[in-house]
């Protein structure tokens, strides 16, 4: 009998041993050792100047932190709460089982579970969550298996790094930012036990959802971690009354960095492969310095805002026919809908279309099914004139039925008219040194991967292109106090038309020394310039230093007839501020992998995973004008500041340069300068070809914007540009005339540039 029996159990341990083999055993991978360095997919993080988080993206929002980073207390809650003998067990708990059976049969429910952190991790990673048997046998001999070739440490870090714990948040990272506004380094044992707390179930226990089940779990960590010697009685005690978590920091204003953000983007995603960027936990650390994209977005905007002053509100925003009223009452463009697609009431605040009826009658304004009253004070609001002749009216006088007015609602049943100015403007802050971009405004408000005006936008920039047509007369052998003419000039212009420009304030100046036609900023002077220099060389030396948009070498270049962006005036102008060497607009300073180790930096290549990727764009380009011709520009355009269109931007003792920039019927305002250490760019104008109104020049619409960020950017008082070696100074005779060619010293043939308006010195620069 004892023999039967001995032959049964043999039998019987065979057939398992078989089935085990067969089924479990040979299905599984027996060599874990790629996880020792393998990563889930992590966040891509932007990082500002200051550290701070500008952006991030993912496909899981993951944060990895190393596990020695961590306090004890923290990593601890999760043993606590998950695996008290995970430091003493080979990856399957048998007393752990045994102990889950034995609690869950006395409660007659599943109160407990055995799986230990390591069979979660595997359950997780790689045999999924089918509730079977043979799935927790599998977990079983594949968490031992891991065992066998990861440390425990490498097993808990990243345990603590992968698993889910509510609200979007995987890991313990995202989760310590999301629910405390701080990192897991940062965590009190209070925070770490209710992050703990979440990993059996995130959802029942978030702590936005259900604050008091999140509560009484955290209680329950907390004394787990006693239990297990890993936090005293009393100081546990001491954090049962601390808030679930912090409130969320508000977000930023529409478009304050939304813009910069956009370009970030878009940079990374031509330099890198997207599953580097969305995968990998690439940190990404920008120049992005938010004090100066405040100062440029309120700037800009008061811009905007003064202008909708001076020249009235926009009015209406289009027109409709009777046949298309109930198309678009149908629509009803910017109000909400409720979930069976009625349309909901706005909310005080919330901004829509409105139709104006016959009439008109403002008193009975319809969007969707509802009717709205115009308030008083947005009926007598001062109207855009298209012919500033004509007296000025009211928005009442204006309107007409089948108008659609943009309006915000109070909340009741009258409404607003909408705030939002008709203007567009952008900027570029870009730091001279380096080229790094500190700032960028994209437009009045602009959405993240909406369109970026300051890099999209290409507008005539008017005069303030004739930096180009300047530099490209001084390489070709003039200096600035050489006479040039001012009057009258007429080329073909095809079609047997004549192209005669005139000057912005007509008349005409006769000779005058170039220096002084560039701060007038007289036409004929730049176009007979440009017809000397040749179209086709100011075009060139525009691109070199730094314009990308396409520009057609035409005479009426000379006036700004090609279009650019303001990042090509900015890139322009800093190559003059950096002496003749172009740069690349920076807005990644460095690339850093998971594991804090550097991939690239600006003008470098980008090495990831001993492959070269690519290069960050910055550093230096060849040069493409001599420093001393650089410095002669530079100072042509201190005069334009000192006692030109722009000598609203002057102020003793700083040195600013800088040029205007009007186009035909004051469609684009433009002021571009520089200091020493930045270059901005500004403009003014809208998305259509309508005219910002009479005489809304670049030093009216667009300077005052342009000087707010300069106040506002880090100086040093009588801080200037750097002088040349191949500039030396002599004395000034007075006036231009009294400085001719004969009267050069030694250096004859040199650079002249005046190096301060304030000083009776010329500089002359070696050619």
């Amino acid at each position: 009998m004892v023999i039967l029996c001995s032959l049964l159990v043999l039998v019987a341990g065979t057939a398992a041993w078989l089935w085990l083999d067969k089924n479990i055993l040979g299905t599984l991978p027996t060599n874990l050792s790629g996880y020792r360095d393998w990563r889930p997919p992590t966040n891509c993080r932007v990082l500002a100047e200051d550290g701070s988080t500008l952006d991030e993206f993912y496909i899981e929002r993951r944060i990895w932190v190393p596990i020695a980073e961590l306090s004890d207390t923290t990593w601890e809650a999760f043993v606590a709460a998950e695996d008290r003998r995970f430091f003493r067990h080979p990856g399957v708990d048998v007393f752990g089982i045994a102990r889950a059976f034995w609690v869950n049969a006395l409660e007659g429910d599943v109160a407990q579970g055995g799986s230990t952190i390591t069979q979660q991790l595997v359950k997780n990673l790689i045999v999924g969550k089918e509730r079977s048997y043979e799935r927790k046998l599998r977990e079983a001999v594949l968490a031992y298996r891991l065992e066998q070739e990861l440390t425990k440490d490498q097993i808990l870090e990243l345990f603590i790094n992968y698993v889910f714990l509510g609200s979007g948040n995987y890991g313990i990272e995202a989760a310590a930012n999301d629910y405390f506004g701080k990192s897991a380094r940062d965590l009190d044992p209070g925070q770490a036990a209710l992050i703990a707390g979440l990993v059996p179930a995130p959802s029942r226990y978030n702590p936005r959802r259900n604050e008091q089940a999140a509560t009484e779990r955290r209680a329950i960590v907390l004394n787990d971690m006693v239990d297990a010697g890993y936090l005293l009685a009393d100081d546990a005690q001491s954090y049962l009354d601390d808030p679930v978590l912090v409130a969320r920091s508000a977000p930023a204003a529409p478009g304050e960095d939304a813009s910069y953000r956009t370009m970030v983007r878009r940079e990374l995603r031509r330099v890198l492969p997207g599953p580097v960027v969305f995968e990998e936990g690439v940190v990404v650390h920008t120049p992005f310095d938010a004090k100066i994209q405040e100062v440029a977005s309120r700037a800009v905007r008061q811009a905007l805002l003064d202008l909708d002053a001076r020249q009235g509100h926009g009015g209406a925003k289009g027109h409709l026919d009777p046949s298309e009223w109930r198309d678009f009452l149908a629509r009803a463009p910017g109000l909400q809908r409720q979930p069976g697609g009625a349309k909901k009431p706005p909310q005080a605040g919330e901004c829509f279309d409105a139709l104006v009826p016959p009439g008109p009658d403002l008193d009975m304004l319809e969007a969707g099914p509802f009717a709205y009253r115009l308030d008083e004070p947005s009926r007598k609001i001062a109207v855009r004139r298209a012919d500033p002749e004509r007296p000025a009216k009211t928005l009442a006088q204006v309107l007409e039925g089948g108008d659609v007015l943009a309006v915000c609602s109070n909340g009741t049943d009258v409404v607003s008219l909408d705030p939002h100015p008709w203007g567009q403007g952008a900027a570029v802050v870009l730091e001279n040194a380096t080229g790094e971009v500190k700032a960028l405004v994209g437009g009045y408000e602009v959405g993240l991967e909406g369109f970026v005006r300051a890099t999209q936008a290409r507008r005539q920039p008017g005069s303030s292109f004739k930096p180009y047509v300047y530099g490209s007369a001084l390489l070709g052998g003039h200096t600035q106090l050489d006479p040039v003419l001012d009057g009258p000039i007429s080329l073909p212009a095809g079609n047997g038309k004549i192209w005669s420009p005139q000057n912005y304030e007509g008349g005409y100046a006769g000779l005058l020394p170039m220096r002084q036609a560039l701060a007038k900023s007289l036409n004929t002077v730049a176009v007979r310039l440009t017809l000397e220099s040749g179209p086709d060389k100011v075009a060139t030396l525009a691109r070199m230093m730094g314009v990308r948009s396409p520009i057609r070498a035409d005479p009426t270049i000379a006036l700004g007839s090609s279009e650019v962006t303001p990042m090509d005036q900015a890139l322009g102008y800093a190559t003059i501020a950096r002496l003749g060497v172009p740069t690349d607009p920076v807005y990644i300073e460095r690339l850093v992998d998971f594991k804090g180790q550097e991939m690239a930096h600006a003008g470098g290549p980008i090495v990831h995973d001993q492959q070269t990727l690519g290069a960050l764009p910055g550093g230096p380009k060849p040069r493409v004008m001599p420093s001393g011709t650089a410095y002669e520009l530079a100072d042509m355009l201190r005069e334009v500041v000192r006692a030109g269109t722009g000598r609203k931007a002057w102020k003793a003792g700083f040195d600013r340069a800088g040029k205007t920039g009007t186009t035909n019927d004051f469609i684009d305002a433009w002021f571009v300068g520089f200091t020493p250490r930045y270059t901005v760019a500004v403009w003014i104008g809208s998305d259509t070809t309508a005219s910002l109104g009479d005489k809304e020049t670049g030093a009216k619409a667009a300077l005052p914007a342009w000087l707010a960020i300069i106040e506002a950017l880090p100086h040093t008082e009588g801080e200037r540009l750097p002088v040349p070696d191949d500039v030396a100074l002599v004395e000034t005779l007075g006036s231009w005339a009294g400085i001719s060619r004969g009267t050069i010293p030694p250096q004859a043939g040199m650079r002249i540039a005046a190096i301060d308006p304030e000083l009776p010195l010329t500089a002359f620069g070696k050619r």
